[in-house]
């Protein structure tokens, strides 16, 4: 196919403003572009469906001018057409086209590949209907307008997952083919005794690559479920509570805090979980890890998990003392070189964290800092970036204890 729009009935036929009348060019004929995205990736191709020749018009512009191969269509008919003769590795779907086709093409659109990743674009947030985006299918989920830099970074990121999943699947479907007829106790007649012990290998591969395909598939919902929810939360106490809410689902009760940058440098509490501290005591404690932890962690690119005495001491040293008997999970949320916040998880350590409590936190660690940035541009863009601190106030007051939830911010 050509990057060319089919012909079909729109919606819209207004011109965008600053938008040339005629379809962007191809991508390679436009900047001479090769057919590699940067750490020579393959050009993602992206399926864009749009009732509004406008919102194609303007995708296909931004999406082109950053590198991406685009077929713009305008119907569910199109997209399924285009969809079944060729395959993309993204389809950008606009949720407004009509008595709920978008998520009824969604759902199409994954029977035809299942190895293709999908975006929702929705003209207004609603957390329900994100939700059950995610649930037949869709990685993000993207309210309104966003700038060309985060909407190109949000579709690389949905289509590294979509291309991983594709290749779990691929990897999958070759096990499959191999071992299809294969059965290690009534083998064919002249079938080599020696070739059994590969026929077991390789139905061991495959009983691997299941599971490798299902804990992927279970970690890019449990991103996508995060990054539709804080994606909604433009205010930063509203984003603190979200994450925490997100967090305690997935790890059960536990001690929370989250330790935000001052314009002097320090670091005071934004948000806690007070789980199982004494009220009398949880203030002077987490008044204590805020000039602790952040200096220790800051720099930290993954979740650092201390499960013994031993390593608490080693990375508090005599601060160790204030966190006996609790294992302790703390991560730096980094964006542009910059620490944004320190998350810093602790429980009894019978309880403690297991490696799966690891993975899920590193990977919201990066979303939730990409958010917080988002934020923080938007409440404080008028002040010069220096004074982008995000901690508390000298004259913020510690909450009353009335409840197990603190915010600071």
């Amino acid at each position: 196919m050509t990057s060319q729009p089919h012909n079909q009935p729109d919606n819209d036929n207004r011109p965008e403003p600053g938008l040339p009348g005629s379809t962007p060019m191809h991508p390679t004929e436009q900047t001479g572009l090769s057919h590699l995205w940067p750490h020579g990736r393959a050009v993602p191709r992206v399926l864009v469906v749009s009732g509004s020749r406008v919102e194609r018009e303007s995708l296909t512009a931004r999406l082109t001018g950053k590198g991406m191969l685009v077929e713009p269509v305008a119907t569910p008919a199109d997209a399924l057409a285009a969809i079944a003769t060729e395959q993309f590795d993204l389809a950008m779907v606009q949720r407004s086209l009509g008595s709920g086709r978008g998520l009824e093409l969604v759902r199409g659109l994954r029977e035809l590949d299942g190895g293709l990743g999908i975006i929702m674009l929705a003209r207004k947030a609603d957390l329900e209907d994100a939700v059950n985006a995610m649930q037949v299918g869709v990685l993000d989920y993207i309210v309104g307008k966003i700038e060309t830099p985060v909407l190109a970074a949000r579709i690389e990121q949905a289509v590294g997952r979509a291309r991983q999943l594709r290749n779990e699947q691929q990897r999958s479907e070759r096990l499959r083919r191999v071992c299809r007829g294969i059965d290690v106790n009534h083998h064919p007649a002249g079938t080599p005794e020696e070739n059994i012990p590969e026929m077991v290998e390789l139905e061991t591969d495959l009983a691997s690559a299941y599971q490798d395909l299902a804990e992927q598939m279970a970690h890019v919902g449990m991103t996508a479920e995060f990054n539709s929810l804080i994606r909604q939360e433009l205010d930063l106490e509203s984003l603190l509570r979200t994450v925490l809410e997100f967090v305690l689902a997935k790890l059960g009760p536990t001690n929370a805090a989250i330790f935000l940058p001052s314009t002097t440098g320090d670091y005071t509490l934004g948000a806690y979980v007070n789980y199982d501290c004494p009220r009398d005591t949880a203030e002077v404690l987490l008044e204590h890890l805020a000039g602790v932890m952040p200096e220790r962690f800051e720099e930290e690119s993954r979740v650092v998990l201390m499960r013994s005495e031993q390593s608490l001491i080693e990375r508090l040293g005599d601060h160790a003392d204030w966190l006996d008997g609790h294992a302790v999970a703390c991560f730096a949320c980094r964006h542009d070189d910059e620490c944004l916040a320190v998350v810093t998880l602790f429980r009894d350590r019978r309880t403690g964290f297991g490696d799966e409590d690891v993975a899920m936190l590193d990977a919201i660690a990066e979303l939730f800092a990409q958010q917080l940035a988002r934020v923080i541009h938007i409440h404080h863009r008028h002040l010069p970036k220096e004074q982008w601190g995000l901690g508390a106030h000298e004259d913020d007051t510690w909450d009353d204890g009335a409840d197990d939830w603190g915010l600071a911010a």
